[in-house]
This record gives structure tokens, sequence and C-alpha cells, in this order.
């Protein structure tokens, strides 16, 4: 039987997911798992409704890190975050040659199942990378940090611990506009990540009342050469997608 799994599209949703896809494989079936709410049943695949389950999620993570590695494990977790429909399909393809292989999986790079996590491991990678230099704060009322991006992949999870180094004595809030979460952080050094419709609103009510914002502004406009001026390189090393929240693009 053909069967598809939908569940929820976080990093615990898919390995509830490949926990009971393994079953279902071990029973004979062809299975596949779609994360998301915008999955469309077919004729030719029954679907079935997953819910994240985080015993059976631990239980998947620690099986990777002991029969697989560590390193297998950090490629999974960012490969979770990227936003292709087709990644759950590819982390399971991928460890049912890893729990055969064990870490030299890491290195067989001349399998597909293998190259394709890679690929997406590397974009996450990438992308989180880019924004700890490109994402800024301003500052609220009371001096609340507050920064706002709009990735392409989940990348807050991989933001938390950078800027909680970073800024350890400071309240901040990363907020992730397109998935409607965010990562808040206190001053005592506590850090949790909130979501749904509230978060939504509650940011919608919050007012920017940084007067550095206007002179960051200027100082950009000023150090630019206008003979020196290249649009294409600038789109090269600072896309426009990256912009849209960056002060000195506003």
């Amino acid at each position: 039987m053909n069967i598809t799994l939908v569940c929820e599209n976080s990093f615990e949703g898919i390995m509830t997911s490949i926990y009971d896809g393994w079953v279902l494989m071990n029973q004979g079936n062809m299975v596949d798992i779609y994360p998301g709410e915008n999955y469309t049943p077919t004729f030719f695949s029954e679907y079935r409704n997953v819910v994240t389950d985080l015993e059976k999620s631990e239980k998947v993570a620690k099986s990777i890190q002991v029969k697989i590695s560590i390193e297998a494990y950090i490629a999974v977790y960012r490969a979770c975050m990227h936003y292709s429909s087709e990644k759950a399909n590819i982390v399971f393809d991928f460890l049912k040659i890893g729990y055969k292989q064990g870490a030299k999986v890491m290195k067989m790079l001349g399998v597909p199942a293998v190259v394709a996590l890679m690929e997406l491991d590397r974009k996450v990678a990438n992308e989180a990378h880019n924004f700890k230099g490109f994402l800024r704060f301003s500052e609220l009322g009371g001096g609340l940090l507050f920064g706002k991006l709009e990735p392409r992949c989940d990348i807050i999870p991989l933001l938390e611990k950078h800027f909680s180094d970073r800024f350890p004595k400071e309240n901040w809030i990363i907020y992730d506009s397109k998935r409607k979460k965010a990562v808040v952080h206190s001053a005592e050094g506590n850090c949790i990540m909130v979501m749904g419709k509230e978060v939504e609103e509650s940011i919608g009510t919050l007012k920017v009342t940084d007067r550095y914002e206007e002179l960051w502004k200027v100082f950009f406009k000023t150090i630019n050469i206008e003979q020196r001026k290249n649009l294409k390189g600038q789109q090269t090393h600072l896309p426009q997608w990256y912009r849209k929240n960056m002060n000195e693009f506003r």
C-alpha cells in the first residue's frame, strides 16, 4: 500500500512521522512524508495525519546520534528547517542508508540520498550564517531590542545561541514574520520560543523608538561612493530578500 503521512512542519513532527513510517515500511508499505497543512490527497496514496509525539521524536533523534553520528544528527536537524516540501522524504531516504552504514554515510557523496540531504543542510546553514550579520535590531520602549526577519528557511532556532552569546544581558526578540514565531530572550538569560496568532497580534502593537536608526541610514548613504556603485555586485553579496527588514534599505 502507498501511504502518505501528513505531519506538523517541525523537526519534532518529521521525527514522529519517521518513527511511524519505519513501522509501516517494515510491514511492506511504500511511505511518503509530507510536512505541512497544504497536502492534497490523491487516488494513488492513502494519507494519514500524524500527531506530533515528543517521545517518538526523541527516540528517533537519539538513534541518529547513537547509530550514525552527531554530525549526521546536526545535518538532519538543519535539513528539517528547509522550506522544501520534500525535506522529510529526503531525511527518511538518508536514514534508510545511514542506519545500515553508520558514521561513514556522511562521506558517501556518490549516493543521491546523501547528496540531497547535504544540499538542504548547506542551504539552511548558509542562510542562518548570513542572518547573523544581516539581522538588524531596533530599540523599543524600555530598552527592549527587536529584530524582524523573513527567511526562506526556519532558521530562528539556529540563531538563538548566537545572539544569546552576543547579547547575554539584554532583553530582545527575534521575530520571523513569515512563520509567525519568535524567540524571546530575557536579561536573566532565559530564552523561549513562542508562536501562533497571539504572537502576531502582540508584535503588531510594538512601536520602534530607536533614535539611532535615522543616523545609521545617513551614515549608510554618506559612505556610498557614487562612481563605484555596483548594483550587480551588491545583489551577489546581499540578495533582495535579506534587505526587506534592514534599517538602511527601508
